[in-house]
């Protein structure tokens, strides 16, 4: 009977907690023509966003109750890496759902591509495994419909345009 319930407890974490993803998963990938050495794509698991240069954004947004600190790499500093110079970037989540984001905000504003909510992993369940964060609480001009939009969740991809 022991056997079954570590099995079973693990199974009914994943379905209250979401998805849970192991360090090697990719969870996001880049594609822009000449870019990545050439390759025109990389991919990333969580433990390679996490060996980028990690930043933070304490911020409210429109769908979470209060203040909450957002952790996870510029979106600027994946681009730079990679050597995407495109003017637009298209992310795609899951679902479907994509937004094109402007090169001048990812320029002028700390936009995070955040993997993590108050110190816990962002799951498929909480918005993750990556969710594009503005800094709405520190830009108050930011806390508007346009950008909101630009805050896509469960992103999958980024695509230079």
């Amino acid at each position: 009977m022991k056997a079954l319930t570590l099995p079973l407890f693990y199974l009914l974490s994943l379905l209250f907690c979401g998805q849970a993803y192991s360090a090697d998963e990719v969870i996001l990938s880049v594609a822009a023509k000449g870019c990545c050495n050439n390759a025109d794509k990389m991919e990333y698991s969580r433990a390679q966003l996490q060996a980028l240069p990690q930043a933070s954004v304490t911020t409210t947004t429109p769908w979470t109750k209060g203040s909450h600190v957002y952790r996870g790499v510029l979106l600027k500093t994946v681009l730079d890496t990679l050597g995407v110079t495109a003017d637009k970037i298209k992310v795609m989540a899951q679902n479907d759902y994509f937004a094109v984001i402007p090169r001048q905000d990812v320029e002028k504003y700390p936009v995070l591509l955040a993997i993590e909510e108050d110190g816990k992993a962002l799951t498929l369940r909480n918005k993750g495994p990556v969710w594009v964060i503005y800094p709405l609480s520190d830009h108050p001009e930011l806390n508007i419909e346009q950008y909101h939009s630009l805050m896509v969740w469960q992103v999958l991809k980024l695509e230079g345009m």
